[in-house]
């Protein structure tokens, strides 16, 4: 499945569930390169930069994305408490 996302981010979900975190980032930025805004994959990298400390740019608008189109209202709650 070239053009789609899911199996990229399913990588990315078992690497994350696993420890390793580099593999995790690499098939989240992946899915999103194959679909741009791809919200479970925001959400992944995002929960990933918050959970390990990473210094990511693009963190705050991940955030504000969530925040504003999570997938759940537990979600959109996250991504609220770490814009405050």
């Amino acid at each position: 499945m070239p053009g789609h996302p899911d199996p990229r981010l399913n990588l990315g979900l078992t690497l994350d569930r696993a420890g390793q975190e580099d593999g995790a980032l690499q098939e989240y930025t992946a899915a999103l390169e194959v679909y741009p805004g791809f919200l479970p994959a925001i959400q992944g990298l995002a929960r990933l930069a918050v959970t390990t400390g990473r210094q990511e740019p693009r963190l705050q608008g991940w955030l504000g994305t969530i925040a504003l189109e999570g997938e759940t209202e537990e979600w959109r709650r996250w991504a609220r408490s770490r814009l405050e």
